[in-house]
């Protein structure tokens, strides 16, 4: 029976092992959070974790422009703005523009740059365009596999049938 007591205090002492080295691994990953944080270890877990998001957050305001303390909200609404007017600017669709009134602006532009290719205007809708593209593309193919007439080749005469008479 001596040895099954031994078994069982090798099994506490080989538990308690792992819990010591658990914690030891745990106060050494929590140092470092709260190093990151700007907290003290002996901070909880909760205060390290705000303490890191304040952190964060205020650094991504910064970088973003936005106020110190700002919200992830105003953050996410400022940060979209911007973003929303430099593309606005870019296609020439104002200030103070949609999200809506930019993809508008900027379809009717691929649409006029696509459509003035094929002989479209800029009021020619998607069908019209197509159609136009169509045709452009079925004449290129037609002139690249059209055989060449007599009249086009150089001295070639109205009527003849040979450039070079024998």
């Amino acid at each position: 029976m001596a040895q099954v007591e031994d078994k069982s205090t090798a099994n506490k002492s080989g538990t308690q092992e792992w819990t010591d080295l658990g914690r030891r691994i745990e106060a050494q990953i929590k140092q470092e959070f709260a190093r990151m944080a700007d907290a003290s270890d002996n901070d909880s877990w909760e205060t390290i974790g705000r303490k890191a998001e304040t952190k964060i957050r205020n650094k991504v305001a910064d970088e973003t422009g936005a106020p110190p303390q700002a919200s992830w909200d105003d953050i996410a609404r400022g940060t979209e703005s911007r973003i929303r007017g430099e593309f606005a600017d870019q296609v020439g669709a104002g200030e103070g523009a949609t999200w809506e009134d930019i993809g508008h602006r900027l379809e009717s532009q691929v649409r006029s740059a696509v459509g003035s290719w094929a002989g479209g205007s800029p009021t020619d809708d998607w069908n019209t365009i197509g159609n136009k593209i169509a045709a452009r593309i079925q004449q290129i193919v037609d002139d690249a596999i059209a055989p060449k007439t007599d009249a086009a080749k150089p001295g070639a005469k109205s009527g003849d049938t040979d450039a070079n008479p024998k």
